[in-house]
């Protein structure tokens, strides 16, 4: 009875570690620069010009405590502001790379309606300056589009996987990058650059497991430990 017992506390246990909430979602949007200059030297030589080379931009989604969600039978809508922004993102213009935390503002939405006499759209925004403060200097990152084609199997982030927009789609978006200087204040010359974009993807990350996780996968494996102990002992008693 006991060794049946231990059996199934090790199994409960088990089944608990598993982790319980969604993995991030991550978007991936490519394309080219149409147009640009590296102002503040974030992608490679300052003032040099972007425009032609190749582009990725990796978003990460992830709900977030505070977050706003809203889904209806054709929309999927998910936005937050500072500590709540569900969006941050990677983008990459040729060997240079500036990450975009979303400390600000961040939203993600998608609508799935050409099917229904609307346009199929979505745009991926993440911000990391306060607008209010600073209208003319801001560092955010806006992909998007919005299509009479029926591109989308449904409205949410999940399952995008898009080969051929074009400009004809409005498929597009805008980046600006104005570094802030912590001990005057002031902004430098701002990145400004227009995209094009030609293709979408999404996958999930794997999810890392909690310290609380960590400690009851632990707790599992010292118990089994165990009931194998047990069981080699009461197998050499029966021997002898």
């Amino acid at each position: 009875m006991l060794k049946m017992w231990s059996c199934a506390a090790v199994a409960a246990l088990t089944v608990a570690a598993l982790p319980a909430a969604a993995a991030p979602t991550t978007v991936t949007v490519s394309g080219k620069v149409m147009s640009g200059i590296d102002a503040g030297g974030q992608f490679g030589a300052v003032g040099s010009s972007l425009a032609g080379q190749a582009f990725s931009a990796i978003f990460t989604i992830e709900a977030a405590t505070g977050s706003t969600m809203v889904e209806t039978a054709t929309s999927s809508y998910l936005a937050g502001r500072g500590a709540a922004s569900p969006v941050s993102a990677l983008l990459t213009i040729g060997s240079g790379s500036y990450r975009f935390a979303g400390s600000f503002n961040g939203f993600v939405r998608t609508t799935d309606a050409a099917g229904n006499g609307g346009t199929d759209s979505a745009t991926f925004f993440v911000d990391d300056t306060d607008l209010s403060q600073k209208p003319n200097d801001n560092t955010l990152l806006s992909l998007g589009f919005d299509t009479l084609r029926n591109v989308l199997s449904q409205p949410g982030v999940g399952a995008i996987a898009l080969s051929d927009l074009t400009l004809a789609d409005n498929a597009k978006g805008v980046l600006k990058i104005a570094n802030r200087n912590a001990a005057t204040g002031a902004f430098g010359a701002p990145t400004v650059a227009d995209l094009s974009i030609d293709t979408i993807r999404t996958g999930m990350t794997s999810p890392v497991p909690e310290p609380a996780t960590w400690a009851m996968m632990v707790a599992g494996f010292a118990m089994a430990g165990v009931a194998l102990r047990r069981r080699r002992v009461d197998a050499r008693v029966r021997f002898a």
